[in-house]
């Protein structure tokens, strides 16, 4: 197997392409040039050539044929690519292809076809993206003696660390995912869910409308309580811990609380913990019993009320 790309400077397409493909094909040989002889001896060829043909595995994205999402991102050749090989490479499971899609790939295709997909805030504090992290393993020009094809390789070898990590995580938030619905299924009251192992779930926790709190194991062996956010984006909670708790030394909290093996309740009240479920379980009953929690939770069901209501009206019409 011989996977051709350009030569010259790369970026974080190429980079990615080729280690998308090394994890498929261990044993090929990569080689970088713009020569048509060299690229017609391929067996796959990226991001050079002008020419996307998945039947003929070319995949170059410089021209008007290589498309563009339905959100409007452009492919470069690393979004090709991960659309004929992206599924063998998560084994199938399409939820966590789409995950590291929209996570990484459709970053690094919108980069390199210079499309933003941000605005600054006042702060004007540039975040360092991927694709600039790559391109620092270019050569240096002032200093130094770099071979681009060297260095290139040495780019390929840290994208391969952080292509196989994102799978590794993106699975296991996938499998979080599922875990935290099977558990929410099984809730006897919609208002909270009790997880028996810690999994993400920030996100999906805020997908559920009329959920308030997480119960969970912390990695130190305590037990967590944790507050549900109004969306996965914000930090603002639904409910907050009793105010009362918030803040409060270890002693005192155990006097409010009547639980003896409190650890603490964040000042801010997003999040608590006790020294064993049981203890944790008694501050969740507590921090339902508050009326804050009898309002949202009055005010949430109107709205599904109202929603399931209106799509009734929809349906109809």
């Amino acid at each position: 197997m011989i996977i051709a790309t350009h030569n010259g400077k790369f970026h974080a397409d190429d980079v990615f392409g080729v280690t998308l493909l090394l994890q498929l094909y261990p044993d090929a040989t990569v080689v970088r040039s713009r020569d048509p002889k060299v690229l017609d001896s391929a067996d796959i060829v990226l991001d050079v050539g002008g020419v996307y043909d998945p039947k003929k595995l070319r995949f170059d994205h410089h021209q008007k044929t290589s498309g563009a999402r339905d959100n409007g991102i452009l492919y470069s050749a690393f979004g090709l690519l991960w659309q004929h090989y992206g599924m063998e490479f998560c084994d199938g499971d399409e939820d966590v292809w789409k995950r590291i899609d929209r996570s990484l790939v459709q970053c690094i295709d919108a980069g390199d076809n210079g499309q933003d997909l941000y605005t600054l805030n006042d702060f004007r504090a540039r975040p360092i993206e991927i694709s600039e992290v790559l391109g620092w393993f270019n050569p240096v020009t002032l200093v130094g003696e770099e071979d681009f094809d060297e260095q290139f390789m040495v780019a390929v070898k840290v994208a391969t660390q952080l292509l196989k990590r994102l799978l590794l995580k993106s699975r296991d938030a996938i499998e979080g995912k599922r875990y935290f619905s099977r558990a929410y299924d099984q809730t006897p009251d919609p208002r909270y869910v009790v997880l028996d192992q810690f999994v993400p779930h920030g996100g999906i926790a805020s997908k559920q409308p009329l959920l308030q709190f997480v119960v969970f194991p912390n990695a130190n062996g305590d037990w967590a309580i944790k507050t549900v956010q109004v969306d996965s984006a914000s930090f603002e909670s639904r409910v907050l811990l009793p105010e009362a708790w918030r803040g409060a030394d270890q002693e005192h909290l155990a006097e409010l609380t009547g639980v003896p093996d409190v650890v603490f309740t964040h000042k801010v009240g997003f999040i608590g913990a006790a020294k064993t479920k049981e203890g944790a379980l008694k501050m969740l009953k507590q921090a339902l019993e508050q009326p804050e929690s009898a309002e949202f939770d009055r005010k949430a069901k109107q709205e599904l009320v109202a929603a399931d209501a209106e799509d009734a009206v929809t349906a109809a019409e």
